[in-house]
């Protein structure tokens, strides 16, 4: 589980710090800082795992420069170094760790580098780099806590990538494969097509390489379009089914089937419909339903306002899916929402107030006003609400 996020001089956090539970709901007005908290999870996770992610319509390299530009910086502080922190359970929730990146922005330049980056586990270091002159060393260690190999690295990226899994760093492994089961998202329907040229095994922030996702997903799991059936139906009018159907050497479309009835000659004639075919809610929904098919053991997910283009009566059995997952504790999930179901659903024991001091830097408190016969959602919307 995702326990801590802290950031310091990256956009309106500073010296920032939320704890997390295995559900929470941040809530708060907006420019409160909600999102770039999602942001920092997404870039963290995008530069431990150093491969090119599609991001803003583009693919972008795991580079310094790409992810942290000096722009991400707090425009009113004359600060160079960025610091970002995680802190997360270790496999099973034995042990913890922390992972712990230092960025320096250099003006003249206008590039950035890594000053520090570091990974413990329970207090003792797996991974260490730090600046040495213009070099930057890694040092590793072993799993029983003694000291391994010193490389030179490149300042612009992660190390850890390129450490070789091995006998001796078994945590470390652990902790990469983690770090790959975090979900990020903002569906942006609008951006989404209905086929695929390969699979891919991270889904984009705005969900756009979807029909790629999940085309991977549904190779790890020969019954997910089975598990999706059942949910679907009940949620989209004569939906009947999914299927990826081929065109082409590699390309595959992901399309929807429909019956125009419930007699049997109405089921004998289905008509189909590319996932680019469906509506916006339509779309939400199947992706809303899919993740949580796909939540595995030790898995975060991260939806920034997972209500968008849907009505109460399709969020509302979702959210109830979505409490039997987390209280299972099969995965974990941070959801940003203004939505008042999802508000006094979850705000009570789960939310995390975020709001900011005047126009400057955020904060986080936990919510536990509950005086008074107004509801949560409706002190929230007269602002009323005190953390």
């Amino acid at each position: 589980m995702l326990k801590r996020i802290f950031a310091s001089n990256f956009r309106t956090l500073v010296n920032f710090s939320v704890d997390l539970g295995s559900l929470t709901l941040l809530l708060g007005p907006n420019g409160a800082g909600k999102t770039t908290i999602f942001d920092v999870v997404r870039l963290v996770r995008d530069f431990v795992r150093g491969e090119a992610v599609w991001m803003n319509g583009m693919t972008v390299s795991p580079i310094t420069n790409e992810l942290f530009p000096e722009s991400t910086r707090t425009r009113w502080q004359n600060v160079g170094l960025q610091s970002f922190e995680i802190a997360l359970d270790g496999k099973d929730g034995q042990g913890e760790y922390v992972y712990r990146l230092e960025i320096e922005q250099e003006n003249f330049q206008k590039r950035c580098r890594v000053k520090t980056e570091r990974l413990t586990y329970d207090g003792r270091p797996l991974f260490e780099s730090a600046m040495n002159g213009n070099q930057l060393t890694a040092q590793l260690y072993r799993d029983d806590g003694s000291r391994g190999p010193a490389q030179l690295t490149d300042w612009t990226r992660s190390s850890l990538p390129s450490i070789q899994p091995r006998a001796e760093n078994q945590l470390m492994t652990w902790f990469k494969s983690r770090m790959d089961r975090l979900i990020v998202a903002r569906f942006n329907p609008a951006v989404i097509t209905g086929q695929s040229d390969e699979e891919s095994p991270v889904l984009a922030w705005d969900a756009s390489n979807f029909v790629a996702w999940f085309r991977r997903m549904a190779g790890l799991d020969l019954e997910l379009v089975a598990k999706l059936r059942p949910l679907l139906e009940e949620s989209i009018t004569g939906f009947d089914g999914l299927s990826l159907e081929s065109n082409g050497a590699d390309t595959k479309i992901l399309k929807a089937k429909f019956r125009s009835g419930a007699s049997a000659e109405a089921r004998a004639k289905p008509f189909f419909c590319r996932f680019d075919e469906l509506s916006d809610g339509q779309r939400v929904l199947l992706m809303l339903y899919t993740l949580l098919n796909t939540a595995s053991d030790d898995c975060t997910i991260c939806i920034d306002e997972p209500e968008n283009f849907l009505a109460l009566r399709e969020i509302n059995p979702w959210l109830n899916m979505l409490l039997d997952v987390t209280q299972s504790q099969r995965c974990q999930a941070i959801l940003i929402s203004h939505h008042p179901e999802l508000i006094n659903s979850l705000a009570v024991g789960a939310g995390r107030w975020i709001d900011r001091t005047g126009d400057a830097e955020s904060r986080s408190q936990a919510i536990s006003n509950t005086d008074g016969a107004l509801s949560i959602a409706e002190l929230v919307s007269r602002g009323w609400l005190h953390a």
